[in-house]
């Protein structure tokens, strides 16, 4: 399996945000406002400024969900040990406020301690009253870091179990793609990459996976428009722009060696007609 080092995209959750209103504060406008601007530059990328504004409506009133919120922004920036701090600070406030707890796991996830990921996953995905789509994120994120830290079987029947709960969630087919993808079985994955096309036509992942296929049977002309496919629909799909560059590597060396291979062949074409000549040379003196 992938003889040229291609990657697939693991299909790990999405942040959840969370609201809260607890807390008694007298500067209620002022609180809305920091959130407000906040979300403003967190959502236009601006980090920074996001973590600013964040930090000043704690010091307005500390409620988890606004350590929640300053968790994303760390998350987003790399910083995962201050994403870690700010989630704990969440759940020291309010134990029950699972948007935190989750947030918490993704950072894990994301940090490497896939132990400890699998841990709150699972723990989540035991959470009563939970909404199918919600426990389905729990399963299909258990199941990413199970596969991370090796346990293949048990990865499997997470995704499984994520699609018992909702047959529509597109995460789950595309890392059950992945899965089959590296054990070889390329029809079954292929099943569960087109399942997951069907449901959201511009899952990058899902072409992605297609496109490492293609090229572990040989065609790699088709597996480059699916990689470009992919960055079409989602140009932040870091594995199609890795695995597109080693396709070009490929078609590179490919080139190179067809190449080798004609001058080789002109090469005995040519010491081929000299020899003839030679001897007719030598036949005509005799």
């Amino acid at each position: 399996m992938n003889k040229i080092g291609c990657v697939l995209e693991t299909m790990v959750g999405r942040l959840w945000f969370g609201e809260q209103q607890g807390g008694e504060v007298v500067q209620k406008e002022q609180l809305a406002e920091l959130v407000k601007l906040g979300f403003d530059y967190y959502s236009n990328g601006k980090n920074k400024e996001a973590i600013d504004y964040f930090k000043q409506a704690l010091k307005v009133c500390e409620r988890a969900d606004i350590y929640n919120y300053l968790g994303m922004v760390y998350i987003r920036s790399g910083d995962y040990a201050k994403a870690v701090n700010a989630y704990k600070k969440a759940l020291d406030i309010d134990r029950s406020f699972i948007p935190a707890y989750y947030n918490l796991g993704i950072t894990l996830y994301y940090g490497r301690n896939y132990e400890q990921a699998v841990k709150i996953f699972d723990d989540i995905s035991r959470i009563e009253g939970l909404e199918p789509f919600l426990l389905a994120n729990a399963h299909n994120d258990k199941g990413c870091a199970l596969n991370r830290k090796g346990s293949v079987e048990a990865a499997e029947k997470s995704f499984e179990a994520a699609l018992v709960l909702d047959d529509t969630f597109v995460r789950s087919y595309v890392n059950l793609g992945n899965l089959y993808c590296n054990k070889g079985k390329f029809d079954d994955a292929k099943v569960k990459y087109n399942k997951a096309i069907e449901l959201d036509e511009k899952c990058a992942a899902a072409y992605n996976g297609l496109g490492v296929i293609a090229i572990e049977e040989g065609d790699l002309d088709k597996a480059g428009e699916l990689f470009d496919k992919a960055l079409a629909f989602d140009n932040r799909c870091q594995a199609a722009h890795i695995n597109n560059e080693l396709l070009k590597k490929r078609k590179e060396a490919r080139e190179q060696i067809a190449k080798e291979d004609r001058q080789e062949q002109l090469k005995k074409e040519a010491q081929a007609k000299q020899d003839k000549t030679v001897k007719s040379d030598q036949a005509e003196k005799e």
